[in-house]
């Protein structure tokens, strides 16, 4: 499975960085790909996205590429998701789906459409308001002792390393052994809710979302500044 850009990391990956996999991929008949693009409209510093399916056309045939309009089109409570892959996937799919869920409402399909075939040019304004959201969220935790936070390409999250707070301990007395434990205080004292990165299979990090105003930010922020310098 390749997602690109990232949940949770916004990492992004360019042409160059797939090609060396896609290769290797080749030579592999019986690996098949499940790509997941459900970020590629939020991508930042000229960043140009890609996916491996139109890379390489050699794996077309067995490269399933999902996508949706929860993320760019701001629609996450219509529940839409799509595919594109072989025809007969795709069929096998639809057999299971009918059973499972029997379908999308016909309410979310229309304004899935409308959206994905209606005036595109808003995407490029709500990704320089994300840019300027992830540029607060990065520099901000950059300068806290104890935080590494990367750059993501995309997506609207960060992924910020806290090794740096482990083996401190609270103003209650509790010692931070692990992500979760940093996030549990974060949560309990400076009531910021983010994710630890053992969620996700790497630790010690944690996950913030940016995808919400400035002004709420600013107040996280500030909160999570407070709560590292209270450590000890």
């Amino acid at each position: 499975m390749l997602n690109s850009p990232s949940n949770p990391s916004g990492a992004a990956y360019s042409a160059e960085d797939y090609r060396p996999l896609l290769d290797v991929l080749l030579k592999h008949p019986h690996v098949w790909l499940l790509v997941d693009d459900m970020y590629e409209h939020i991508v930042y510093d000229g960043f140009k996205f890609v996916t491996p399916a139109a890379l390489e056309p050699a794996l077309k045939n067995r490269t399933l590429t999902v996508n949706g309009v929860s993320k760019a089109y701001a629609m996450t409570g219509w529940r839409i998701g799509y595919a594109g892959g072989p025809r007969d996937l795709i069929k096998a799919m639809a057999v299971v789906q009918s059973q499972a869920t029997s379908c999308p409402s016909s309410i979310s399909q229309a304004a899935s459409v409308a959206a994905l075939n209606g005036p595109q040019d808003f995407l490029k304004e709500r990704t320089a308001s994300f840019q300027r959201r992830r540029d607060l969220v990065v520099t901000a935790l950059n300068t806290i002792d104890g935080l590494d936070c990367r750059t993501p390409e995309g997506a609207f999250y960060t992924f910020s390393g806290c090794a740096g707070m482990l083996g401190k301990t609270t103003p209650g007395g509790k010692r931070i052994e692990t992500d979760a434990d940093f996030c549990a205080y974060l949560l309990d004292d400076a009531h910021v809710a983010v994710v630890p990165g053992s969620a996700f299979g790497l630790s010690p990090f944690f996950r913030i979302s940016y995808a919400t105003s400035e002004a709420e930010l600013r107040e996280a922020l500030e909160r999570i500044v407070k709560a590292c310098a209270a450590l000890r």
